[in-house]
């Protein structure tokens, strides 16, 4: 068994609940003392079969539990205006069968089912732009050589995205459905520490709905072992179908469509009591409607006063910049300490006091940069919370 957990309250300075800071326009916000709702998963892994050849076969399932809220909220992702209720919305992010070892498979995996897959984040933000989850079948880990690894799966693709906390949108036509071909390639060494890894998504579109489409996304990584940790260095191009590169893939992006993605993250840990992670994201859509960028440079560091004592200041910039509007400005800035398992950047779990500021302008406030709406109708350019928090991870 394993899993993950967050939880936490907090209240704004303006005499009102928590409020999550977020750029308009922006698909991720800086997470510490930043995260409004509740949400656990917990993961449950038995062996269906154990072979004489060391060939073991496994059954997963992973529940999790959400609320988008510290006050609750209706069975829905999205409450009726004024409502609150006590639910929360539960499911499966992993149902799938593996077999693990197999001789003739280079020691490879064969799976089938729902699962996490190969999924490269920015934990700060807690944005992953490189995730190909979903529901599909592949093999996994071919060895190619000494180092080299193939991996292929097969996912099904059926309409539109959906964004977390939105509501849910009307089901596809019965006949609009695609598949995406998932083909992984990782472990080229280049030189000690060094590793150059390539993703190509192929979208092909089944569907006999004429408003489908497919389309293709690479994805190429550099990873090099560094003060500590890594520095992961990734160049993303997609088009149509598969400019999510991966789980936010949607049938209804046209040729047209298009996403271009530099990603640098930077995880370090040079010494016991000192550690974070930081990123530059650029990322330039052009789209049906128009063009939009985003830009974004943060991270968090941890400092370790002792084996249980941690003080974590948590900095980012968000620029927006729509196809009609001004550009949209924010930056986050976050202090807390925290009682920690260890004094290590990633070491959990950790309890946290937290004290948020956000700095935004005018066209941020305007287009609702706080997940109330507290700051829209006023000229206010600064928004603080604080609160509690804690986070684990097993």
């Amino acid at each position: 068994m394993h899993g993950y957990f967050r939880l936490g309250y907090g209240v704004s300075t303006e005499k009102g609940r928590m409020v999550c800071f977020q750029a308009p326009g922006a698909p991720a916000k800086y997470r510490l003392g930043n995260e409004c709702d509740q949400y656990g998963e917990f993961m449950l892994s038995a062996p269906a079969y154990v072979g004489a050849d060391g060939v073991v076969a496994s059954a997963n399932v992973m529940l999790y539990g959400y609320t988008p809220t510290s006050i609750g909220h209706p069975q829905a992702y999205t409450p009726p205006a004024g409502a609150t209720g006590t639910g929360a919305e539960f499911g499966f992010a992993n149902f799938f069968l593996d077999m693990k070892g197999i001789p003739w498979l280079s020691k490879g995996t064969l799976w089938v089912g729902r699962r996490y897959y190969k999924r490269e984040d920015f934990h700060v933000m807690d944005y992953f732009y490189w995730n190909p989850s979903g529901l599909g079948a592949g093999i996994e880990d071919i060895a190619i050589g000494e180092d080299l690894k193939f991996s292929y799966a097969a996912f099904v693709v059926d309409g539109p995205s959906v964004s977390p906390g939105a509501p849910a949108p009307a089901l596809p036509s019965p006949g609009a459905i695609g598949i995406r071909n998932d083909l992984q390639l990782r472990g080229l060494k280049l030189y000690p520490g060094g590793e150059l890894q390539f993703g190509l998504d192929l979208v092909a579109n089944a569907s006999d709905d004429p408003g489908m489409h497919g389309g293709w996304g690479v994805t190429v990584r550099h990873v090099q072992a560094m003060l500590g940790g890594d520095n992961k260095l990734a160049v993303q191009y997609g088009q149509g179908a598969a400019i999510g590169f991966g789980l936010t893939d949607s049938l209804t992006n046209d040729s047209d469509v298009t996403r271009l993605r530099f990603v640098d993250v930077l995880s370090f840990q040079p010494i016991t009591w000192f550690g974070g992670q930081a990123a530059v994201i650029y990322q330039h859509d052009k789209l049906n409607v128009g063009t939009a960028d985003w830009l974004t440079v943060g991270g968090r560091m941890a400092f370790g006063f002792a084996e249980h004592v941690k003080l974590l200041v948590d900095v980012g910039h968000d620029h927006v910049k729509p196809s009609a509007g001004d550009s949209r400005e924010l930056t986050k800035i976050t202090i807390a300490p925290a009682i920690s398992a260890g004094e290590a950047m990633f070491s959990r779990p950790e309890f946290r006091l937290f004290y948020t500021m956000g700095i935004f302008n005018d066209a941020a406030r305007a287009a609702g940069v706080d997940s109330a709406g507290i700051y829209t109708n006023t000229d206010k350019t600064v928004g603080s919370t604080v609160g509690v928090h804690a986070e684990g991870w097993w």
